[in-house]
């Protein structure tokens, strides 16, 4: 039985170079749709290298930033449905990491998932995979006025 993948989007994969590169252009669109915030960037970069002490060969982070996404490439290597729950978890995190989805990041988020002809089901799935993960680490909090602003904005 094959496991769910975005079930498994949160969980760390094995990725390749070129998996790395896909992610974190995506990323960065989502974060430069509506003018790139701090916390976007610092997710951003972050994730990068994380990934870099386990992938040999990364380039610079600044080289990375300059490359533009590239919606073909990244469906041939996206090929697996778990790569691209990751992918798409990793967008919506940044979407989300300023504490508002705002429409221009939403609007570039459909553009993804209809370049890389991602099918519904995933995009629902992963996009409430990714809420809950964000209430669940905010949930900590004893303020439950702020909890209920978090929750009303996701």
């Amino acid at each position: 039985r094959r496991e769910d993948p975005v079930k498994t989007f949160l969980n760390p994969i094995e990725l390749d170079l070129k998996h790395v590169r896909v992610i974190v252009q995506g990323m960065l669109r989502i974060a430069h749709s509506d003018g790139a915030h701090v916390r976007e960037l610092v997710l951003i970069r972050q994730f990068y290298e994380s990934c870099r002490s386990d992938a040999q060969g990364l380039a610079e982070f600044s080289d990375l930033e300059k490359a533009p996404f590239d919606a073909e490439v990244a469906c041939e290597v996206l090929d697996t449905p778990e790569l691209r729950a990751t992918f798409l978890g990793s967008c919506y995190l940044v979407a989300y990491a300023d504490g508002t989805l705002s429409e221009l990041e939403a609007t570039t988020l459909a553009t993804l998932v209809q370049e890389l002809g991602l099918d519904a089901e995933l995009v629902n799935e992963t996009r409430e995979r990714v809420k809950d993960q964000l209430l669940m680490q905010v949930s900590r909090s004893s303020n439950l006025e702020a909890l209920k602003r978090i929750a009303q904005k996701l």
